[in-house]
């Protein structure tokens, strides 16, 4: 099974790593116009959010 690390990066999207490769980023501010990709709207509007980690590993 891959190892995934899902980091919430602090006023910044949600980034998902599969086996230490970013595989995706996922907008967690809502006005992101390539939903559910981030397309760096959250800096533009002033998107504020803390910092989280989550690992799934086997």
């Amino acid at each position: 099974m891959a190892n995934v690390i899902i980091k919430a990066l602090k006023d910044g999207p949600l980034l998902v790593e599969v086996d230490e490769k970013t595989s995706i980023t996922l907008c967690r501010c809502g006005r992101s116009q390539t939903q559910p990709s981030c397309d760096g709207t959250h800096a533009k509007i002033g998107f504020k959010a803390d910092s989280s980690e989550i690992k799934v590993t086997e």
